[in-house]
């Protein structure tokens, strides 16, 4: 299977699971849910175009550094995913995910930014990078300086971001 085939997949799934939380059929507690959604939604489009089986979809997969598991994992190691999410529902303590390193204390504390800066090197090793986030109260969208598209939900603005880089070898 192309590295291509795997990417579209992806984006494929990422614009189905969005219009569902959009329309309010899905809803989002941890960034496992997200998570567990776009590998499903994967899954479904995988079945359904006849992809051969075991079907090359990984959740916490280690692939650059065996230690450091990636969020998603298509193909051959090919399309890497890392996902965030900022849920706002009563009981969560906030923030649940820092925005920069700088607040997260230093690398290694899984920030927003930190995980941006991943997949800019899976790109440069020849990977299809994605990063994907939901924010649900805007305090990374206003934090983060990137492309962020916000939604209506139920009458409340909820912001995702979906930033895509090449491979570059």
């Amino acid at each position: 299977m192309n590295p291509q085939d795997y990417n579209r997949i992806l984006i494929e799934a990422l614009n189905e699971v969005i219009e569902e939380y959009h329309q309010g059929v899905i809803q989002f507690f941890s960034e496992r849910d997200l998570q567990a959604q776009l590998f499903s939604a994967c899954l479904k489009i995988m079945r359904r175009e006849g992809f051969t089986t075991p079907y090359k979809i990984y959740a916490e997969k280690g692939v650059i550094d065996k230690r450091k598991k990636t969020d998603l994992v298509l193909g051959n190691d090919e399309v890497l995913i890392e996902l965030k999410l900022e849920p706002d529902y009563p009981g969560v303590s906030k923030p649940v995910v820092f925005s920069t390193i700088r607040e997260a204390g230093g690398r290694g504390y899984g920030s927003v930014e930190e995980d941006m800066n991943k997949i800019d090197e899976y790109s440069k090793r020849g990977k299809h990078a994605h990063f994907i986030m939901i924010d649900e109260d805007g305090r990374h969208q206003r934090k983060i300086q990137s492309d962020w598209k916000d939604l209506i939900i139920k009458g409340r603005k909820r912001y995702w971001l979906h930033k895509y880089c090449s491979p570059k070898k």
